[in-house]
């Protein structure tokens, strides 16, 4: 079935004609938004320069304020003279004397202080090498200030005897560095001392013992290194000599084991001496002891 052509199949079917009007759109148009004033609108293009005053203006020794203040005692406090802003109504701390004081103030006028009056007298010229006379009854005059005291110097004075002395000499005392056996037994642990005092006792146990002392040698709270250290290089040298027993005697156990026990009782005496010793060296270096594992 065939269908006839229209302009959607391509420019070539287009309409010869144009068409007299078009559909209107079914949304509404779209509102047009207020315009915005531009904020640099009127501005000038270049900024503004400095001008000097046109008009004559008071020069700056005129601002200075007076010199001839009241004097006051400058450790006293100052005392408020005005009524608090939090009075009884914002109406009448606004027309309080301490407003109406702060409002007739102006900055040529000195500060109002509790201090003492002194009224403006025209000061003599001094004479060369004389102080300025002070008025009697002034406020200078009344002003008597307690002459300030002055530390007492820990260093001795400059080219005095003292000044070239040596410093005193502190006799040092020694840090107490004593161990009691108690320190000593609980520092090498009681497993570790009674091992080893019965394996140096006890031939026939000397090996066993020596094996069960070093396994206990990490619970040493003091040169814990130092102590296994030793308990090493002793098994070492008993297994060495029973290694070379056995050989020259012909594999033969009895033997063997008997040189073993004799070097593992010399072992255990030596190390029941030399375990303490390096226990009390670190605790007299006030080492921290080790925690237990």
């Amino acid at each position: 079935m065939s269908r006839m052509a229209n302009w959607t199949d391509g420019p070539e079917y287009a309409p010869l004609d144009r068409p007299a009007a078009f559909q209107g759109p079914p949304a509404e148009p779209l509102e047009v938004p207020p315009a915005v004033p531009n904020p640099a609108a009127g501005a000038p293009v270049e900024p503004p320069s400095w001008q000097p005053p046109q008009a004559a203006v008071a020069p700056l020794a005129t601002l200075v304020p007076a010199a001839n203040l009241p004097v006051r005692d400058p450790r006293t406090e100052f005392n408020t003279v005005s009524s608090l802003v939090t009075g009884t109504s914002a109406w009448g701390s606004a027309h309080s004397t301490g407003a109406a004081s702060a409002r007739a103030w102006t900055p040529d006028q000195p500060l109002p202080t509790s201090a003492v009056a002194v009224p403006s007298t025209p000061a003599a010229a001094p004479t060369t090498g004389a102080a300025p006379a002070v008025p009697a009854g002034s406020a200078q005059q009344n002003l008597n200030f307690p002459p300030p005291t002055q530390a007492t110097p820990s260093f001795p004075q400059p080219g005095t005897p003292d000044w070239f002395a040596p410093p005193p000499q502190t006799r040092w005392q020694p840090p107490d560095s004593t161990v009691t056996i108690a320190q000593l037994w609980h520092g090498a642990t009681p497993g570790v001392i009674l091992t080893l005092l019965v394996g140096a006792l006890i031939n026939p146990l000397a090996p066993a013992m020596l094996a069960v002392a070093g396994f206990l040698a990490g619970r040493v709270k003091y040169r814990v290194e130092h102590v296994r250290r030793c308990f090493v290089w002793a098994v070492g040298i008993v297994v060495g000599i029973g290694m070379v027993t056995l050989v020259n005697a012909d594999f033969h156990l009895g033997t063997a084991w008997e040189v073993v026990s004799g070097w593992s009782q010399v072992a255990c005496w030596v190390l029941a001496i030399a375990v303490p010793l390096l226990v009390g060296a670190g605790i007299r270096a006030n080492e921290p002891p080790r925690r237990p594992n």
